[in-house]
């Protein structure tokens, strides 16, 4: 999935009414897994001026890119931070960033092909290669993108009439129109 989307789904899955801070944790719990792949592509692309076809093709899959990568998307850490989060620290807010990570990862894992995540490093190096991709038009990326989508514009409905600020409505109108967008020149590609 891709990030926005991780996002609005995560944001609907964990926010409670009376409780509008927990948004912001399941927002940051949401983009934390893909957060290693932003830092990668802003040092291959702008620091080390990488062309995209390497970049995606060849430097993405670095051994060295792929323990950075899979330490976020690691289930067991992010077990690890849920217990001491919640029995150690007593921290809804932290709890709540803990279930984040791991619905992005869940989704994740069902998504991804030969661009799996290691969901058991550092326990194993074991990568699901799912068959279907959230954007690989040979493993059904069109129509899963398009689901996509389809499916976080629906969410956003449902989590417009919980967001309480001018802000946050403006945020989500905005993401789902960059969404439409991005799925658009993915489409036309």
């Amino acid at each position: 999935m891709t990030t926005q989307a991780h996002a609005i789904f995560n944001i609907a899955l964990l926010s409670r009414q009376g409780k509008p801070y927990r948004h912001r944790y399941a927002l940051i719990g949401a983009v934390l897994p893909d957060l290693p792949m932003f830092i990668f592509f802003a040092v291959e692309a702008f620091i080390r001026r990488t062309p995209q076809h390497e970049l995606w093709n060849t430097r993405y899959f670095i051994q060295e890119w792929q323990n950075f990568f899979d330490f976020s998307n690691s289930i067991p850490l992010i077990f690890i931070l849920l217990g001491v989060a919640y029995y150690h620290l007593n921290s809804e807010k932290i709890t709540v960033l803990a279930w984040s990570m791991l619905i992005h990862c869940s989704f994740d894992f069902f998504l991804h092909n030969d661009d799996a995540h290691h969901h058991f490093f550092p326990l194993s190096d074991f990568a699901f290669q799912s068959p279907i991709s959230y954007w690989d038009a040979a493993h059904y990326g069109h129509i899963v993108a398009r689901i996509e989508v389809l499916a976080t514009l629906a969410v956003s409905f449902y989590l417009f009439r919980r967001l309480q600020t001018r802000a946050s409505l403006w945020v989500l109108v905005g993401v789902n129109l960059f969404s439409v967008a991005g799925y658009s020149v993915f489409a036309l590609t």
